[in-house]
């Protein structure tokens, strides 16, 4: 995605026109989803957001928008034939930096770049893939579940398997396990202490899969999906 902020900066002024950088912080918000007025695609340069949906009165964590990703897949919709009313929002999960862009500059760079039109396509793939398996599996047993979603975290955030184990980031809590799995919070939580006297994950000082192999099969995400996306950045 990076190639798709150069590439939709290379003219200075029409990035000037269309586009803006902004800088966020932790726990800032980045973009608020106003489904009368909005007209952007955002593109995370550096960082990590948190993509918060509005329910019951309250924001609820539902994933991550990892570095050289986007949001603002409902502009892809034809505004004459559907009406997008969710309420959503974009906040900072570490410090960074991301690009605001003109839906139609957005798009007719997309058209006009293949590789770009590309990465579009394979990120809503990645998504679609993810969502269609959270909804076939909802029912199944709540261990796996948790097994399912750490190990989809791992895939967004594009974390590396060392020595079989993965590490997670700061920003990762695990409340953020119950916001998705809309699963009472002592439920989840004798689930990790379960993997954790299992020695599958630690929890403190820092949340890590410690057997990665092990994680694995109490899934039943795609692990060829896994294995080729969460490898070590070179």
């Amino acid at each position: 995605m990076l190639a798709i902020c150069e590439f939709l900066t290379a003219s200075p002024e029409l990035a000037k026109e269309y586009t803006k950088k902004i800088t966020f912080h932790d726990n800032e918000i980045i973009h608020k989803y106003d489904y009368v007025k909005n007209n952007q695609f955002i593109l995370i340069e550096k960082g990590v957001g948190k993509l918060e949906f509005y329910r019951k009165r309250r924001w609820e964590f539902e994933t991550f928008i990892a570095q050289d990703e986007f949001a603002g897949i409902e502009n892809l919709l034809n505004s004459q034939k559907y009406e997008c009313s969710m309420k959503y929002r974009i906040v900072g999960a570490s410090e960074g930096t991301a690009f605001l862009v003109n839906k139609n500059f957005f798009l007719d760079h997309m058209y006009a770049d293949p590789t770009i039109f590309h990465t579009v396509l394979e990120h809503i793939a990645l998504r679609h893939v993810l969502t269609a398996h959270n909804f076939r599996e909802k029912k199944s047993p709540l261990k796996q579940r948790v097994a399912d979603i750490l190990l989809e975290f791992a895939i967004i955030n594009s974390l590396p398997i060392l020595d079989n184990q993965v590490s997670f980031p700061d920003y990762f809590a695990e409340s953020m396990l119950v916001s998705v799995l809309r699963a009472p919070s002592h439920h989840v939580f004798a689930i990790l202490e379960f993997l954790e006297e299992q020695q599958i994950i630690s929890r403190l000082p820092q949340f890590i899969i410690r057997d990665f192999a092990r994680l694995k099969r109490l899934s039943n995400l795609h692990l060829a999906l896994i294995e080729n996306t969460a490898t070590p950045a070179i």
